[in-house]
């Protein structure tokens, strides 16, 4: 059990500032390389909401007054940092009916009020599951909402964001006035609607590069290119859903600077691994996405120990369907799946192009698209690191993605490392990640800018379900 006091020091500071030390902790710096990655019996002094000191405890003094947390046989590494999140879905069976259509069950309507009156709960799980830092790459206008929601909130992770995803088709059924995606059809309409975004200072541009067959791929890709010119123009990335190889290497002709998934239906080639190293691309695998929608909509879906102790409770609820629901009124795609009820096959193609993309030295970064059916906000960066290290990756790679690399899609580069002059985001935690990274979903502590939480404060306020 970690204990909290104050120790007496000499050491100059403002009275007004607030400083906390942590002591004794094992310091792992995934930035670094060789013996250098792990510092034992470290302290780390912050002071408001940036690291002052960090170094071997003998050697750094406490001041005076601070608020020390003894974390002795603690690891300590920098926030998580989740490069693909939609606050606009919830993880739940409702919240893509254009996927799967459970209108009779729960109105979509209802769905999104939903995820509006639970943000700040939603919020509180990202912290609790260490995710100080979250990239949501598009949904509808109110998104920005969501953005200066977090930023005035004490107990919420930092959030970039952008609006309306840029799209080749269209999603009727997520339309409600503020649609998440808006097909546009020429590069006029694409500057049209990325000048219509600028307002609300977006921190990237996004396109859902859908490309199928007859699709004329040039004509698209004309489409793409004005939109990252016109981001590019304002001083903004381009972030592209491209999951197909011949997409994602049009893409990035047109000039996307972040592929928000893998490549998923054939091995990347070279031509793609030059593109993408000419443009300096952030790669996002995404990897368990595909099999949460599987164990969702087959019935096969079961929260992870992490999910059950860090999850919206509301949200695991609602991704089983309603005791009694007939399998005939089901959408035939649901109703096959259950009827099959078959395992899911991980996805062997973007697993192996993860550890081809990492070892030609593209950045890649760690990210859920959580929101998504059966990929729940917060705790599902856990099964998405699992998937990542069982690819091939090792631990200390896996972490480098979810802070180090993480801070570039946010554009903070005060995050993702454990230095004197970051930003105070950190997690202390009860055991060692690098052995076993599951241990990241136990923190005792969780800082973000410089103010303390413990995840079970932040979850004492999700006991209570929204109603359909």
């Amino acid at each position: 059990m970690l204990l909290v006091s104050a120790l007496a020091a000499p050491w100059a500071v403002s009275a007004a500032e607030k400083i906390t030390a942590i002591v004794g902790a094992t310091v792992l710096h995934p930035e670094l390389e060789g013996a250098k990655v792990v510092a034992a019996d470290s302290t780390i002094l912050v002071v408001g909401d940036r690291i002052r000191a960090v170094g071997p405890a003998a050697q750094t003094r406490v001041p005076r007054g601070a608020t020390v947390i003894d974390a002795h046989g603690k690891w300590v590494i920098a926030g998580l940092i989740d490069s693909h999140v939609h606050f606009f879905q919830s993880g739940d069976l409702y919240t893509r009916p254009d996927v799967v259509d459970l209108n009779s069950l729960v109105p979509y309507g209802a769905e999104v009020r939903r995820n509006q009156a639970r943000l700040t709960q939603t919020f509180k799980v990202y912290l609790a599951s260490g995710v100080t830092s979250v990239a949501d790459v598009g949904g509808p206008f109110w998104n920005f909402e969501v953005r200066e929601a977090a930023r005035a909130s004490h107990a919420a992770p930092r959030v970039a964001t952008t609006g309306p995803l840029i799209s080749m088709v269209d999603r009727p059924q997520l339309d409600l006035g503020d649609p998440p995606i808006i097909r546009i059809e020429s590069a006029q309409a694409a500057r049209e609607l990325v000048a219509h975004e600028l307002p609300r200072k977006p921190d990237y541009i996004k396109v859902w590069y859908i490309h199928r067959g007859g699709d004329d791929l040039a004509a698209q890709e004309a489409i793409v290119r004005a939109t990252g010119d016109a981001a590019h123009a304002a001083g903004l990335r381009l972030a592209v859903h491209a999951t197909e190889l011949v997409v994602a290497k049009s893409a990035l002709r047109a000039g996307a600077d972040f592929l928000v998934h893998s490549v998923q239906d054939e091995p990347v080639d070279e031509e793609f691994i030059g593109l993408a190293r000419a443009r300096h691309i952030l790669y996002c695998p995404t990897l368990f996405v595909p099999l949460g929608y599987a164990y969702a909509l087959s019935g096969l879906w079961q929260p992870t120990e992490a999910e059950q102790r860090l999850a919206d409770p509301d949200v695991l609820t609602r991704l089983h369907l309603p005791e009694g629901t007939a399998i005939e009124h089901l959408p035939e795609r649901m109703a096959k799946l259950i009827r099959e009820h078959r395992e899911p096959a991980l996805p062997t193609v973007p697993m192996q192009n993860l550890v081809t993309v990492w070892n030609a030295g593209i950045t890649v970064v760690m990210g859920t698209d959580a929101g998504n059916i059966g990929t729940v906000h917060g705790p599902s960066v856990f099964r998405e690191m699992d998937l990542m290290q069982r690819s091939g990756l090792t631990a200390l790679q896996v972490l480098k993605s979810a802070t180090v690399n993480g801070a570039l899609t946010v554009a903070v580069p005060d995050l993702g490392s454990v230095a004197p002059g970051k930003l105070a985001d950190l997690l202390v935690l009860d055991a060692d990640p690098l052995a076993d990274l599951a241990n990241l979903s136990r923190a005792s502590y969780v800082l973000r800018d410089g103010r303390v939480f413990r995840p079970a404060e932040l979850l004492q306020s999700l006991r209570t379900p929204t109603a359909p």
